[in-house]
Protein backbone atom coordinates (compact mmCIF):
# COMPACT_ATOMS: atom_id res chain seq x y z
CA UNK A 1 0.00 0.00 0.00
CA UNK A 2 2.80 2.23 1.11
CA UNK A 3 4.45 1.92 -2.56
CA UNK A 4 1.17 2.70 -4.28
CA UNK A 5 0.87 5.63 -2.41
CA UNK A 6 4.51 6.76 -3.33
CA UNK A 7 3.81 6.01 -6.92
CA UNK A 8 0.30 8.13 -7.11
CA UNK A 9 2.41 11.02 -5.53
CA UNK A 10 5.27 10.55 -7.72
CA UNK A 11 2.97 11.01 -11.19
CA UNK A 12 0.96 14.13 -9.31
CA UNK A 13 4.04 15.96 -8.14
CA UNK A 14 5.18 15.40 -12.48
CA UNK A 15 2.19 16.10 -13.32
CA UNK A 16 1.94 19.78 -11.13
CA UNK A 17 5.48 20.39 -11.87
CA UNK A 18 4.97 19.89 -15.84
CA UNK A 19 1.59 21.94 -15.58
CA UNK A 20 3.53 24.80 -13.96
CA UNK A 21 6.46 24.73 -16.43
CA UNK A 22 3.94 24.73 -19.40
CA UNK A 23 2.26 28.06 -17.95
CA UNK A 24 5.73 29.47 -17.18
CA UNK A 25 7.97 28.29 -19.15
CA UNK A 26 6.89 27.00 -22.44
CA UNK A 27 5.32 24.94 -24.65
CA UNK A 28 5.21 22.88 -28.02
CA UNK A 29 3.24 23.81 -30.96
CA UNK A 30 3.20 22.21 -33.99
CA UNK A 31 3.41 24.22 -37.38
CA UNK A 32 -0.47 23.92 -39.23
CA UNK A 33 -0.03 25.10 -42.55
CA UNK A 34 2.20 26.12 -45.35
CA UNK A 35 2.49 30.15 -44.46
CA UNK A 36 5.89 29.43 -42.63
CA UNK A 37 7.38 27.28 -45.39
CA UNK A 38 10.19 26.46 -46.07
CA UNK A 39 11.43 28.36 -43.04
CA UNK A 40 9.61 25.84 -40.90
CA UNK A 41 7.71 22.95 -42.78
CA UNK A 42 3.60 21.97 -41.83
CA UNK A 43 3.69 19.49 -39.20
CA UNK A 44 6.87 20.67 -37.75
CA UNK A 45 7.21 20.51 -33.63
CA UNK A 46 8.37 23.94 -32.23
CA UNK A 47 9.64 24.37 -28.80
CA UNK A 48 7.94 27.45 -27.58
CA UNK A 49 8.98 30.14 -24.38
CA UNK A 50 6.27 32.29 -23.54
CA UNK A 51 7.13 35.98 -23.20
CA UNK A 52 9.13 37.89 -20.55
CA UNK A 53 9.15 41.56 -19.68
CA UNK A 54 12.74 41.46 -20.19
CA UNK A 55 13.04 39.99 -23.16
CA UNK A 56 10.46 42.21 -25.71
CA UNK A 57 9.34 40.94 -28.78
CA UNK A 58 11.86 41.60 -31.64
CA UNK A 59 11.67 42.16 -35.59
CA UNK A 60 12.09 38.96 -37.44
CA UNK A 61 11.24 36.82 -33.96
CA UNK A 62 9.09 33.67 -34.93
CA UNK A 63 5.66 33.79 -32.68
CA UNK A 64 2.73 31.91 -31.60
CA UNK A 65 -0.39 33.87 -31.32
CA UNK A 66 -4.28 33.29 -30.45
CA UNK A 67 -6.15 34.96 -33.13
CA UNK A 68 -9.38 36.44 -32.26
CA UNK A 69 -10.56 36.66 -35.88
CA UNK A 70 -8.92 33.31 -36.99
CA UNK A 71 -10.00 31.33 -33.70
CA UNK A 72 -7.41 29.79 -33.33
CA UNK A 73 -3.56 29.72 -32.48
CA UNK A 74 -1.17 30.46 -35.58
CA UNK A 75 2.56 30.65 -36.11
CA UNK A 76 3.97 34.10 -38.20
CA UNK A 77 7.08 36.23 -38.07
CA UNK A 78 7.14 39.57 -36.52
CA UNK A 79 7.40 42.66 -38.93
CA UNK A 80 6.32 45.75 -37.57
CA UNK A 81 6.29 47.14 -33.82
CA UNK A 82 4.37 49.31 -32.15
CA UNK A 83 4.41 53.16 -33.79
CA UNK A 84 5.57 51.67 -36.83
CA UNK A 85 4.50 52.68 -40.37
CA UNK A 86 5.15 49.09 -42.51
CA UNK A 87 4.57 49.31 -46.59
CA UNK A 88 4.34 45.54 -47.95
CA UNK A 89 4.64 44.87 -51.41
CA UNK A 90 5.02 41.91 -53.89
CA UNK A 91 8.87 42.10 -54.28
CA UNK A 92 10.09 44.76 -50.65
CA UNK A 93 8.51 45.03 -47.13
CA UNK A 94 9.57 48.64 -46.17
CA UNK A 95 9.68 49.69 -42.01
CA UNK A 96 9.68 53.28 -41.70
CA UNK A 97 10.73 53.75 -44.94
CA UNK A 98 13.72 51.55 -44.92
CA UNK A 99 13.77 48.48 -46.95
CA UNK A 100 13.66 45.33 -44.81
CA UNK A 101 16.38 42.41 -45.26
CA UNK A 102 14.09 39.14 -45.55
CA UNK A 103 16.53 36.65 -46.08
CA UNK A 104 13.93 34.00 -45.15
CA UNK A 105 11.61 34.95 -47.91
CA UNK A 106 11.41 32.73 -50.64
CA UNK A 107 8.48 33.32 -52.33
CA UNK A 108 7.45 36.81 -52.09
CA UNK A 109 3.98 38.48 -53.60
CA UNK A 110 0.05 38.59 -52.49
CA UNK A 111 -1.49 41.00 -51.06
CA UNK A 112 0.00 44.80 -50.96
CA UNK A 113 -0.41 47.39 -48.18
CA UNK A 114 0.46 50.48 -45.97
CA UNK A 115 -0.05 49.59 -42.08
CA UNK A 116 0.16 51.55 -39.25
CA UNK A 117 1.17 49.46 -36.09
CA UNK A 118 -0.69 50.89 -32.89
CA UNK A 119 0.73 51.16 -29.60
CA UNK A 120 0.88 47.82 -27.79
CA UNK A 121 0.05 45.66 -31.42
CA UNK A 122 2.66 43.74 -33.39
CA UNK A 123 1.98 43.62 -37.49
CA UNK A 124 2.91 39.74 -38.53
CA UNK A 125 3.60 37.88 -41.91
CA UNK A 126 4.32 34.06 -43.21
CA UNK A 127 7.56 33.72 -44.71
CA UNK A 128 5.68 32.11 -47.38
CA UNK A 129 3.76 35.29 -48.90
CA UNK A 130 1.93 33.70 -51.66
CA UNK A 131 0.68 30.94 -49.51
CA UNK A 132 0.09 32.98 -45.94
CA UNK A 133 -2.86 34.21 -44.78
CA UNK A 134 -1.26 37.15 -42.17
CA UNK A 135 -1.76 40.96 -41.15
CA UNK A 136 -2.62 41.84 -45.08
CA UNK A 137 -5.55 39.79 -45.13
CA UNK A 138 -7.37 40.36 -41.90
CA UNK A 139 -9.58 42.70 -40.76
CA UNK A 140 -7.54 43.59 -37.90
CA UNK A 141 -4.16 43.48 -39.33
CA UNK A 142 -2.52 44.11 -36.08
CA UNK A 143 -2.72 41.89 -33.38
CA UNK A 144 -2.46 43.15 -30.02
CA UNK A 145 0.84 41.89 -28.00
CA UNK A 146 -1.86 40.36 -25.28
CA UNK A 147 -2.34 37.91 -28.08
CA UNK A 148 1.05 36.61 -28.23
CA UNK A 149 1.56 33.03 -26.72
CA UNK A 150 5.05 32.50 -26.81
CA UNK A 151 8.36 33.05 -28.75
CA UNK A 152 9.55 29.88 -30.81
CA UNK A 153 13.11 29.30 -29.50
CA UNK A 154 14.49 27.92 -32.58
CA UNK A 155 16.37 30.24 -34.88
CA UNK A 156 15.92 28.52 -38.27
CA UNK A 157 18.66 28.95 -40.80
CA UNK A 158 17.05 31.06 -43.78
CA UNK A 159 16.47 28.58 -46.45
CA UNK A 160 18.61 27.86 -50.11
CA UNK A 161 17.10 29.72 -52.93
CA UNK A 162 18.11 26.37 -54.53
CA UNK A 163 18.88 23.16 -52.94
CA UNK A 164 22.24 21.84 -52.62
CA UNK A 165 22.99 18.93 -55.46
CA UNK A 166 22.82 15.77 -53.41
CA UNK A 167 23.99 13.81 -56.53
CA UNK A 168 22.75 10.77 -58.17
CA UNK A 169 19.67 8.78 -55.66
CA UNK A 170 20.93 5.49 -54.35
CA UNK A 171 18.99 2.87 -56.71
CA UNK A 172 17.75 0.45 -53.37
CA UNK A 173 15.84 3.96 -52.07
CA UNK A 174 12.43 3.96 -51.62
CA UNK A 175 10.31 7.00 -52.64
CA UNK A 176 7.35 8.68 -51.08
CA UNK A 177 4.35 8.47 -53.59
Amino acid sequence: MGYALSAVAAVLSAVVLGLVARHRLGFVTVVGSESMAPTLAPGRLLPVRRPRASRPVRRGDIVVVRSAELGRVIVKRVIGLPGEHVDVAADEVRVDGERLSEPYVVRRGGRSGGFDVPDGHLLLLGDNRVRSSDSRSWRQPCLPVGALRGIVLLKPRPPLATPPDRGPRSAGRARGG
